[in-house]
């Protein structure tokens, strides 16, 4: 049987979540939360998994804010099903050592039992992403075949 989420449950989620308060985030979270955050970890460094609650607040307490100033979250679709949510939408956030504002796109899967978020998947647009944090462009107008990446008729 499903557990359902309530529309509520999923909004308090998102308003914490964009608080970026830590605690707050917190109370909203599962003893045994799984938190993963897709990205090249190498280059964005708030990208990993975590396992917990006392975890996922440490991320937020303390491994965040070492790299990024969050600025934004639009929410531009907010879908509730069952004992899930998906979203999808654009952060927008200052990369500490280097000072650039860097904003890519953003899905989330959640999933809720009891009112608290038991699994956490955040996939980011990682391409655009690392290439901020990096602060350069990569050049994909060729492939690795050194062939070009126009797209041909067939």
């Amino acid at each position: 049987m499903v557990n359902w989420v309530a529309r509520s449950v999923v909004e308090d989620f998102y308003r914490a979540y964009i608080s970026r308060d830590a605690q707050r985030i917190g109370a909203l979270l599962d003893d045994e939360v799984e938190w993963h955050v897709a990205g090249p970890a190498e280059v964005m460094q708030v990208c990993g998994y975590w396992h917990g609650k006392a975890a996922v607040i440490d991320r937020f307490a303390s491994v965040v804010p070492q790299f990024i100033e969050f600025k934004n979250f639009q929410i531009e679709h907010l879908l509730i099903d069952g004992d899930s949510s998906a979203l999808f939408g654009r952060i927008t956030v200052k990369h500490k050592s280097s000072g650039r504002i860097i904003a890519h796109r953003v899905a989330h899967i959640v999933r809720y039992r009891n009112g608290k978020v038991i699994y956490f998947r955040c996939i980011n647009d990682s391409l655009d992403a690392a290439e901020q944090f990096i602060g350069r462009t990569i050049d994909l107008t060729t492939t690795a075949a050194g062939t070009s990446a126009e797209p041909t008729e067939v």
